[in-house]
C-alpha cells in the first residue's frame, strides 16, 4: 500500500476510506489503472506517471474514482 500515497487524495475526494475488507478491490483497480507494468509491492516510475496524469487531467481523475467507488461498493 505504499504506493497508494500518490493516489490518497483521489481516494480521500471519492469519499473511500482503505478498510481491510475493500482493500484487496481497490487495490485491484488502481493496478488496472496503471497497467499491468507495475508490480504488486513496488512502487515505479508507473506510479508517478500515472499519479501525474490524474493530477492533470481532471476527467482522468472521474474515471478513476468512478472505477475506485464501484469497486467498493
Amino acid at each position: 500500500m505504499g504506493c497508494w500515497r500518490w493516489f490518497g487524495s483521489v481516494l480521500k475526494e471519492a469519499g473511500i476510506t482503505v478498510t481491510p475488507q475493500n482493500r484487496a478491490k481497490i487495490d485491484r483497480v488502481i493496478h488496472e489503472y496503471i497497467g499491468a507494468k507495475a508490480e504488486y509491492e513496488h512502487c515505479s516510475a508507473d506510479w508517478t506517471k500515472a499519479s501525474k496524469k490524474v493530477k492533470m487531467d481532471e476527467n482522468e481523475k472521474k474515471k478513476l474514482m468512478k472505477a475506485l467507488k464501484s469497486a467498493v461498493v
